[in-house]
């Protein structure tokens, strides 16, 4: 019973952060584009290139539809897109969180002139020729803690994360105790705006989430998160998932204990 114990208790245990590509946030237009049209066209032409530059190693890129450079407006309608990965993945992780990324725009905004998709660990955008920043979307832990530790851990993170992110190529990781953070600005943003950004990102996590052990800020033009350890944001649909791969896992590991035990029954008796 004491093995069977144990090896559940291995396999319950959880890495407390999500996996690229995880979906977090989509935001579409209400505005929409008639099918068929020359805007559709060059839509579907931007986003498989935005598919094929992530395969090849490009970590933050622009694009403009090819039919609708030095073109009339009214001729062919311009289709403008980005994505930018996380400053930390590997290059095969950010292309697989963007291709995934781009297809669930494609899903969750069907029809829409512009759209953003926000995963864990990449961020994509089209329709709209310009960043917007103002606060686009944020996430709150549900766990709140008012230890002066902790605290002072998240009040070091932050500032460091501010003073940090605009000068190490748009993105910086920190940690203070039990507290991590990471903060990035887009590839297009200066160093100003960059820093400008992240401490309007950073006022918005203090008024929106309060002492929250987690919390989450994407807006135009930066994005700032941070975590303590044991508290990171999954969704619900990577929780049931994980649930169900857990109780196969461990279904399967207590047959396989209880068949060992008849085969143990077996062979004491046949000595």
């Amino acid at each position: 019973m004491h093995l069977v114990i144990c090896c559940l208790a291995a396999v319950l245990l959880r890495v407390d952060a999500a996996a690229p590509g995880t979906f977090i946030h989509a935001g579409c237009s209400p505005s929409r584009y008639a099918p068929n049209t020359a805007f559709e066209t060059n839509l579907n032409s931007l986003l498989a290139s935005m598919a094929s530059t992530a395969s090849s190693g490009a970590t933050y890129s622009t694009f403009t539809s090819a039919s609708a450079r030095g073109a009339a407006p009214e001729a062919a309608p311009a289709a403008y897109g980005l994505y930018q990965c996380r400053g930390d993945l590997r290059a095969g992780e950010c292309a697989a969180c963007v291709r995934d990324t781009v297809a669930r725009a494609g899903a969750a905004c069907a029809g829409a002139r512009a759209a953003t998709v926000q995963s864990d660990g990449c961020y994509v955008r089209y329709g709209a020729s310009a960043a917007d920043a103002s606060a686009a979307y944020h996430r709150c832990g549900a766990s709140t803690s008012a230890d002066a530790g902790f605290l002072r851990a998240r009040a070091a993170v932050l500032a460091d994360l501010q003073q940090g992110a605009d000068a190490s190529g748009g993105f910086k990781a920190s940690s203070s105790g039990p507290v991590q953070g990471a903060a990035q600005c887009l590839g297009v943003v200066a160093a100003a705006d960059c820093a400008a950004c992240l401490s309007l990102a950073v006022e918005q996590l203090g008024r929106a989430c309060g002492d929250a052990l987690a919390a989450d800020v994407y807006m135009g033009q930066c994005s700032v998160r941070y975590w303590t350890n044991g508290n990171y944001f999954r969704s619900p649909q990577d929780n049931s998932d994980d649930v169900g791969r857990t109780l196969a896992i461990a279904i399967g590991i207590m047959a396989g204990v209880a068949l060992f035990v008849v085969f143990v029954s077996l062979l004491r008796k046949s000595c």
